[in-house]
């Protein structure tokens, strides 16, 4: 007796790893390809994202300052950079400055909720479209896009997946409501955005310039995770490099601290005076 009742529990024990082992493998009987399975959900993996780069709606303001490198068929041109930021409800109605201090150049471009302006060496000027373009897509397709993707109305979808050396990359697309769109390359493991790529079109008639831009070396700052080191390349050469030394958010910042008669800098005077 039993051995009958030894055998029928073997019996039920093969009879349950076989539906076990069916189960798994279905999704490649069924369709002859192992990649049938339902893609991953974007809004899940993007959740996931918002997470790890902490809570965005607590960083109210903020400043970075960064060293940074232009590279050119010209050459090399390094200085430093001061990133500062006043967010609002909308990523358009944020308040933004970008203040550049290269070797014999001070540039200042910014918007204060009304309008772009520009500083070049002390002077306050209207900025061509050749600023206001770049100044605006940074913005528009950059990382923390993503993470703000439901305040500005994005769509998002799911684009497949890479491999970064044995690193696997989730693929996700954020389509903004004017059909911009902007493919975001994420870690399947960390969930951190590696690479982002977009285009831009510098006039209605011009060619797209395509622009990636990879992020690496991350670090928690006011429970905030920002990528220290950003690397942009344009049609495939790197053009600029960003080393961030000092970030801080939730600091003395008001309106005015984004006009432009609020951040102009007495030019340097020539050598030898």
């Amino acid at each position: 007796m039993a051995v009958k009742k030894a055998s029928a529990r073997l019996k039920i024990a093969l009879i349950t790893g076989i539906l076990v082992i069916l189960a798994a493998i279905s999704p490649v009987i069924g369709n002859g390809n192992p990649m049938a399975a339902k893609d991953p959900d974007p809004e899940e993996i993007v959740t996931r994202s918002i997470i790890i780069y902490g809570l965005y709606s607590v960083q109210k303001n903020g400043i970075l300052r960064s060293l940074v490198k232009f590279i050119s068929p010209d050459g090399t041109r390094e200085g430093k950079s001061v990133v500062k930021f006043l967010r609002n409800e909308k990523m358009s109605e944020d308040l933004r400055l970008v203040d550049l201090e290269l070797p014999g150049t001070n540039y200042t471009i910014g918007y204060d909720g009304k309008e772009i302006w520009s500083v070049f060496n002390g002077e306050v000027r209207k900025p061509g479209e050749n600023e206001v373009i770049p100044f605006k897509s940074s913005h528009a397709h950059g990382f923390e896009a993503l993470l703000r993707y439901k305040q500005n109305n994005a769509k998002l979808e799911y684009a497949g997946s890479t491999k970064l050396g044995t690193l696997d990359l989730d693929i996700v697309d954020m389509i903004l409501p004017d059909g911009s769109r902007t493919r975001f390359e994420i870690s399947r493991r960390t969930y951190r955005i590696i690479y982002l790529n977009y285009e831009e079109r510098p006039s209605p008639e011009a060619e797209p310039v395509k622009y990636r831009i990879y992020f690496k070396d991350f670090r928690a700052i006011q429970n905030a995770l920002i990528p220290y080191s950003t690397m942009v390349f344009q049609n495939g050469k790197l053009i600029e490099e960003r080393t961030v030394v000092e970030a801080v958010f939730n600091v003395q910042l008001e309106e005015k601290d984004f006009k432009a008669e609020n951040n102009i800098k007495p030019s340097e005077p020539p050598p030898g005076l």
